[in-house]
């Protein structure tokens, strides 16, 4: 009997690799519209309190910058996800640090329900933390805390969680100040610490990176989500309260929350049928919709997308699924990086993760080829959109001649392969030879030590 399937030529598998680029690529010019729209947004943002502005523009109250010659020893607590973090800081001076840190698992019950367990779970972190560090004599030690959701604030000491992201479903948090939560559980359990400041991942970032490199303007995190947070000049901050006697060249950090740029305005960011199946089905629609674009929880479904379209198409797989590659989010970011990755002259790897991972029951070299540029494509959008960001920034601060540095970090950046080097041939595109004058650096730990510096700021007479 003749098999009734009808499979593609390669004539007709390149025709859809080249209808691909053309959504995925995005051009130079590209780049500067989306920044220029992006720079709107955050003159937008910075107007006024409205968490509901595409870029929020969140102000940290943080004023002062980092010398790089203070000294002493403070706390960080980190809370971003699976796990809190305490990090004992020490500032040398010298732009030089040392930490010591613990990480605790965050059980999934603490995710969800009241604020009081998740809060009491940190407070006796701390606690372990101090026995781990040998610090039992009573001494008071000051403390920051960073936390990697949006925060409306009114002080250093003063923050609110806006929007509880994630996996995380608190109760009971709303209008109050996550500073006193936890200084009144440290308190029920005498332990002589004393919460300073509260700051978002971003800012903390920010912060550590400001005490080595003094020129840092930036710090942009392109991990499970995406965030920026600068230094923006605070006269141009005009939803401040304005300062009769304010020194025109005081700056303030800025939280930007990048990643729901576009969310009212989706036509202002490139989308293809895939990013709007993504947005539609993701269990936040029409949220976050820049992140949705270029971060690593969603890269890979982004991929896993085009791949069920194009076995629809009967040009991959010889139209054969699998239950894996029929569930969602199962083709992870990393899947992606693994197959940029292969070199091998049979993309072994790639078979290896196609056929026992996604449970595919055959693939051809030919398929697996086409599946790495799918992933090339998927990711160098991804990096570009990045650059548009940061350029927006950079932009909006007219930074370039004098120079700069830009604090970088997160998974995907970190280690989704040439993530960085398309960053910089965006930003070398938008540049050209200005490029010289950005200096990029990755912030390890930058959480826990922005932190800790956070409270060094708060309890430090200027």
């Amino acid at each position: 009997m003749v098999s009734s399937k009808v499979f593609p030529t390669e004539e007709a598998r390149e025709a859809a690799i080249v209808d691909l680029e053309k959504k995925f690529d995005l051009t130079t010019e590209q780049l500067k519209t989306i920044s220029q729209l992006l720079q709107e947004e955050m003159k937008v943002g910075l107007s006024k309190y409205d968490i509901s502005c595409n870029v929020p523009m969140l102000a940290s109250w943080i004023t002062r910058h980092p010398t790089g010659q203070e000294k002493g020893e403070y706390l960080g607590l980190d809370l971003s996800g699976s796990y809190i973090r305490v990090y004992l800081v020490t500032l040398h001076g010298q732009g030089r640090i040392t930490t010591r840190q613990q990480k605790y698992l965050l059980r999934d019950n603490l995710k969800v329900g009241p604020v009081s367990n998740l809060v009491n779970f940190m407070a006796e972190c701390v606690d372990s933390f101090l026995n781990f560090v040998n610090k039992v004599d009573n001494t008071p030690l000051n403390l920051g805390l960073c936390i990697s959701f949006p925060l409306h604030q009114t002080a250093m000491s003063n923050a609110y969680i806006l929007q509880w992201t994630k996996d995380f479903e608190i109760t009971g948090a709303d209008k109050k100040n996550i500073v006193e939560l936890l200084q009144t559980a440290l308190r029920k359990r005498e332990v002589p610490v004393i919460v300073k400041a509260a700051v978002n991942g971003a800012t903390g970032c920010l912060l550590a990176h400001s005490y080595r490199s003094l020129d840092t303007l930036i710090a942009c995190t392109v991990s499970t989500g995406t965030n920026a947070a600068y230094w923006e000049k605070t006269s141009d901050i005009v939803k401040l309260p304005p300062k009769p006697s304010a020194n025109p060249d005081e700056e303030m950090i800025i939280n930007t929350e990048w990643g729901s740029f576009g969310d009212t305005k989706s036509e202002t960011l490139p989308h293809t049928f895939y990013d709007i199946r993504v947005n539609r089905q993701s269990v936040n629609p029409g949220i976050h919709v820049f992140e949705k674009m270029c971060s690593g929880l969603y890269l890979g479904e982004i991929v896993r997308l085009i791949l069920v379209d194009f076995t629809d198409r009967r040009l991959l797989f010889d139209a054969n699924y699998s239950t894996e590659l029929n569930t969602a989010y199962n083709f992870e970011s990393a899947y992606m990086s693994a197959i940029e990755r292969d070199e091998t002259p049979d993309l072994t790897d790639t078979k290896h993760l196609l056929e026992n991972v996604m449970g595919l029951p055959k693939t051809t070299l030919s398929d697996r080829h086409m599946v790495k540029r799918i992933c090339e494509l998927v990711g160098r959008r991804a990096a570009r959109l990045i650059a548009a960001g940061i350029n927006a920034i950079i932009s909006k601060r007219n930074a370039l001649e004098a120079g700069l540095s830009i604090s970088m970090e997160g998974t995907v950046y970190e280690h989704y392969a040439n993530f960085p080097d398309r960053v910089n041939s965006a930003l070398r595109e938008l540049y050209d030879d200005g490029f010289e004058r950005i200096n990029i650096g990755i912030t390890r730990d930058g959480n826990g030590v922005g932190a800790a510096l956070a409270a060094m700021i708060a309890s430090t007479p200027q």
